[in-house]
């Protein structure tokens, strides 16, 4: 098929509801709260913001294909015809938005049906508004439904009745339909998956699913410093805490959050992040005594809450998770304790790839190929944003980042050269879960190997991070993990930086041996196209 035609089908979508009467265009926020407020489900809170439900609590990655990847036909074909003819009925609410920072060009144009008036609400508030009308968007998102979205409520996820295309145009064009689901990160991650495949296409930077952070702090010597940091992860993995969380305590210290969730590492070393009005949060047992930076956001009058509970006098429920325990709230970045002015910074000089596993002590120092592999590699917990059947196992997603299209060797290679160039950067392996024995059946503990198990703490994750960006972390010792670990951390125990201990020698060879298997396996289906001294990495 001509996939240009995913465009035209958006743009007379638009065109034929605003001939009609029919469109609400970039409605203020007041009139798009009365729309709001009609939404089935929609609650009002103690705070005077919204919450609502999404139908499904989570992105539909099985249902989801792009048109580099896949084979677009008859299928994508009828489901235009089908998104025009059940939007031609329905006042819809186009939303356009500015990605990247004030002055980009790039461009984003929401539609949706009036029924789903909060992905409008919550959404747009994570992309700054035009300063100019927008004629000619960048990328078009469309979401609509039919007579399956209700009864897809009662199903597990894997039986849902659900179709989601995404068409990657040439120009750097980018289309997305998402049939039966009203989820916000549908339509975030939507602009996600546009900047994962425009900016290596067209441009020469690599886009990362990583979070940013800019600390001006006290050195362990005396002197004051900035340093930036990249932190990547899936989701739920310890991304946006060790992102948000603020690290200045003292005299002229200051901690800024510059992106939560993405942007493009270039290759003169600078960052450009694609998030410039909010910050979409995982809203899961947070507490203003762990996670104050997160907490109070959700508290101010135009945060959307989605799929978070309250009780019947309006009050959140941050840890109940009778509906899913994937809440998540757009934060708008001027409500957001210390969301920095700016989502760019010059030069980046820590990237930190976040995992979870018990062979893997709670800091590592990595050269670039082990870095390069591991993005290879991507092993992390999985998620109830990603699969709520599978949360809380480990898998492997290249480069922690579910959006990748094309050539997976030529992504890999493309950040590696980027890496070469960047002889100042520095890499790390941060585990935010635990080390030591785990029971062999069920990922449990077993009551008689709790003392060879050390699960590792938020306090204990930041702990680490203060130390490091502070230049406290001089001295580096080998790991038989086949990375090198610091001699001691300030307010960290050792036993967090050799997980060997907690396993007899042969146990932990076994394992080890095994692992590195399995991360071996994994780069050699990359094929010879990789990069030889990225493929060498864990030999």
């Amino acid at each position: 098929m001509d996939l240009r035609d995913f465009e035209r089908a958006a743009l007379r979508i638009r065109e034929r509801a605003q001939a009609e009467g029919r469109l609400v265009d970039n409605p203020s926020d007041a009139e798009l709260a009365a729309i709001l407020e009609r939404e089935p489900g929609v609650r009002r809170t103690l705070y005077g913001n919204y919450v609502a439900e999404s139908e499904p609590t989570s992105r539909s990655a099985i249902f989801t294909r792009n048109s580099v990847d896949d084979a677009f036909g008859d299928d994508e074909v009828q489901l235009l015809a089908q998104c025009e003819e059940n939007l031609s009925h329905q006042r819809i609410i186009s939303v356009d938005r500015i990605v990247g920072s004030r002055g980009s060009t790039t461009s984003v144009r929401l539609l949706v049906p009036e029924r789903f008036a909060h992905v409008a609400f919550g959404g747009r508030n994570l992309f700054l508004p035009p300063d100019e009308p927008v004629v000619d968007p960048t990328y078009h998102i469309v979401f609509f439904y039919d007579e399956a979205f209700d009864r897809n409520r009662d199903l597990p996820l894997a039986q849902k009745d659900i179709t989601i295309r995404l068409a990657m145009l040439d120009g750097g064009k980018f289309v997305k339909v998402i049939r039966n689901g009203n989820y916000i990160g549908e339509y975030k991650k939507g602009v996600f998956a546009a900047e994962d495949w425009t900016q290596k296409t067209y441009g020469n930077g690599i886009f990362l699913h990583a979070g940013c952070r800019e600390d001006h702090l006290q050195s362990a010597h005396g002197s004051y410093r900035t340093v930036r940091t990249l932190l990547v992860a899936l989701s739920a993995n310890g991304k946006t805490s060790t992102t948000c969380k603020i690290l200045a305590r003292k005299g002229k210290e200051k901690s800024w959050l510059i992106q939560d969730d993405g942007g493009t590492l270039m290759p003169d070393g600078s960052f450009r992040g694609f998030e410039g009005g909010g910050v979409f949060v995982k809203t899961e047992g947070v507490n203003p005594g762990t996670q104050a930076e997160i907490f109070y956001g959700l508290l101010k009058p135009l945060t959307l809450c989605e799929n978070v509970y309250v009780d019947e006098e309006g009050e959140f429920d941050f840890y109940n998770f009778s509906r899913t325990s994937n809440g998540r709230a757009v934060v708008r970045r001027s409500d957001f304790m210390h969301a920095s002015t700016h989502i760019d910074v010059p030069k980046v000089d820590n990237f930190i790839l976040i995992t979870r596993g018990p062979l893997i002590p709670a800091i590592s120092r990595l050269n670039r190929e082990q870095a390069a592999a591991l993005m290879v590699l991507g092993q992390a917990m999985e998620s109830s944003a990603g699969n709520p059947a599978l949360a809380g196992t480990i898998r492997g997603e290249f480069f922690y980042d579910p959006f990748v299209a094309g050539s997976r060797a030529a992504h890999a290679n493309r950040f590696y050269e980027i890496l070469r160039g960047l002889p100042d950067m520095k890499f790390y392996l941060l585990n935010t879960g635990g080390i030591g024995v785990l029971a062999p059946s069920s990922g449990d503990l077993e009551e008689s190997m709790e003392s060879r198990y050390r699960d590792i703490g938020l306090q204990d994750t930041m702990a680490i991070l203060d130390s490091l960006l502070r230049g406290g972390l001089e001295d580096w010792v080998d790991s038989p993990t086949g990375f090198q670990v610091p001699g001691s951390v300030r307010a960290v125990d050792d036993i967090y930086f050799h997980p060997e201990k907690l396993f007899t020698a042969t146990e932990f060879e076994e394992n080890q041996r095994g692992l590195n298997l399995v991360r071996r396996e994994a780069i050699e289906k990359l094929g010879d196209e990789l990069h030889p001294a990225v493929r060498r990495a864990f030999e």
